[in-house]
């Protein structure tokens, strides 16, 4: 496959996967996943003195991710 086409991928990948974080496209695509039981959310667990990010800063500082990868590869791609 075209390095290219991965760059652009792996951008696009990021994009749709940042827009998780408004709470309407959540409801609309896991959350209608998670209504209709196709899939199972974790069960709750007790909190312990370990910090968590939660769903929103996890979703942006993987979409962030994702996106760099995009670029990293479209910058290098004739390597």
């Amino acid at each position: 496959m075209n390095k290219l086409l991965i760059g652009l991928l792996f951008i696009t990948a990021g994009v749709m996967y940042g827009s998780l974080v408004f709470d309407g496209i959540y409801n609309v695509t896991l959350g209608y996943l998670v209504e209709n039981k196709w899939v199972l959310p974790p069960p709750a667990e007790k909190k312990s003195g370990s910090p968590t990010l939660g769903r929103k800063p996890t979703i942006l500082i993987y979409s962030f991710v994702l996106i760099i990868i995009g670029m990293l590869i479209l910058w290098n791609h004739r390597i």
